[in-house]
């Protein structure tokens, strides 16, 4: 993919509205660009120029089209993007979640897009450790790392990928303080690698 693409991609990695409509269009039987809307809380008008991207990058895919009056209805899905084996996805639609799980199978299709995200994603958190490392009271900063070595067997590693999942999707609902007036978005990306 020509390097061009690949900023694009990046950038529309990052786009809020893209998230947005990721979280809301995991359903095989898709939304209509007004049923995205109405789940987003962003304008129809807004939506367009963006769902077009998202096709061109194989983020979404039209799973059904509806004639209405002298119109064509799209229905759109991102299933494609998070879709697991049977098993896997059987344990991970158990879960209440509002994140990306991206699949193995459409990452293989989409290395160099994948690879470009996380080095986007690294970078982005690169500058705000610095940037937090330089304010008066680092204890105050509100970056951090976690990282560990473990040796797991192919059953313990789906356990902890699936425990950790499942503390992502309770995060909010778990939040000690909901109605805390100084709430900041947290990004949280786990990369797994042997």
């Amino acid at each position: 993919m020509p390097k061009n693409s690949l900023d694009q991609f990046a950038k529309l990695m990052v786009d809020p509205k893209v998230n947005a409509i990721l979280k809301v269009t995991k359903s095989a039987s898709g939304l209509s660009t007004k049923q995205i809307a109405s789940a987003t809380k962003i304008p129809t008008n807004q939506l367009y120029y963006t769902i077009n991207k998202m096709l061109d990058a194989d983020l979404l895919t039209i799973v059904n089209q509806v004639q209405v009056k002298n119109l064509t209805e799209n229905y759109y899905s991102s299933k494609q993007l998070t879709h697991e084996s049977a098993a896997n996805q059987t344990e991970l639609d158990q879960i209440d979640r509002d994140l990306t799980n991206i699949s193995g199978a459409w990452s293989q299709t989409h290395a160099q897009e994948m690879l470009r995200w996380i080095m986007l994603l690294n970078r982005e958190f690169n500058e705000t450790f610095k940037e937090q490392m330089t304010i008066d009271h680092p204890e105050l900063a509100t970056v951090f790392m976690s990282h560990s070595t473990l040796e797991l067997s192919a059953a313990g590693e789906h356990q902890l990928r699936l425990d950790l999942i499942k503390v992502l999707a309770d995060a909010e609902k778990n939040d000690p303080d909901p109605d805390a007036p100084d709430k900041k978005t947290a990004k949280i990306t786990i990369e797994k690698w042997a």
